[in-house]
């Protein structure tokens, strides 16, 4: 007797036949990759999100800075311009672990490199600045500083830089996506001139 005359031959050519649960399979096996795409998209959507959030909230920062207002205040002044990048990132950007540079410049081709220091009476000649020496203290720290960080003064070129580590939402994104620590890395930069504006003392200002 053949095989497929027998019961478990008659049994295995019905099941062979059967389409019932056929869907649910296909979808058992559909499914993983499916969510692994919708994952992706949602990550990858999120990121590129943050990243246009970085360079509209530093263009709006940089608009700020450009036109001089609270020049008399330089804290007041740099404080506004981080509080604007914050309020455009949307809580997109952790203001605590980014890395936001202000660098003025005395050309366009400077940009990219550290800012010099602040100007200060060489009384000596030694070519650094000793105690006691005279110095203008651009950004109101109170202090002479080597490497400015301001918002430049009138007609000064000026680099603003955003550096921030991106964390997915997902650790499976992570190692796809991510670096060694599973961050992604977004830079975001502007580089623009000043205006020319003329500083008006108070005492100018009420007459």
């Amino acid at each position: 007797m053949r095989i497929r005359d027998s019961w478990f031959g008659r049994q295995l050519h019905r099941f062979a036949r059967c389409r019932d649960g056929a869907a649910a399979l296909e979808f058992a096996l559909v499914l993983p990759p499916l969510c692994l795409i919708l994952v992706g998209m949602f990550e990858v959507g999120a990121l590129m999100y943050t990243q246009a959030a970085m360079e509209g909230g530093l263009r709006e920062a940089a608009r700020f800075g450009m036109t001089g207002q609270l020049v008399s205040d330089p804290e007041g002044r740099k404080e506004q311009i981080l509080g604007l990048i914050d309020e455009h990132t949307l809580n997109f950007v952790d203001m605590e672990t980014a890395a936001i540079t202000i660098s003025p410049h005395g050309t366009f081709g400077d940009a990219g490199d550290d800012a010099g220091p602040e100007p200060w009476t060489d009384a000596d000649d030694s070519g650094a600045w000793e105690t006691g020496e005279d110095y203008t203290d651009l950004n109101g720290n109170g202090q002479w500083d080597d490497k400015r960080d301001d918002a430049g003064q009138a007609a000064e070129v000026v680099e603003y830089l955003i550096e921030y580590d991106y964390g997915t939402m997902t650790g499976f994104m992570s190692e796809i996506m991510g670096g060694e620590d599973g961050k992604i890395r977004l830079t975001a930069s502007i580089v623009l001139r000043n205006e020319p504006w003329v500083k008006v003392d108070d005492e100018d200002a009420e007459t």
